[in-house]
């Protein structure tokens, strides 16, 4: 079970890697998104 794990992770690194990317632009996005929705003068 092991050795596949590893063996998986090698193969699918750099796919997991453009997804994480992908993930963190989206949540930066969507907090850009909402940070626009705040009213800051409306305590």
């Amino acid at each position: 079970c092991r050795g596949y794990y590893v063996d998986t992770a090698g193969k699918n690194a750099k796919t997991i890697e453009e997804y994480i990317k992908n993930q963190l632009k989206q949540d930066e996005m969507n907090e850009q998104l909402t940070m626009e929705n705040i009213d800051p003068f409306k305590g």
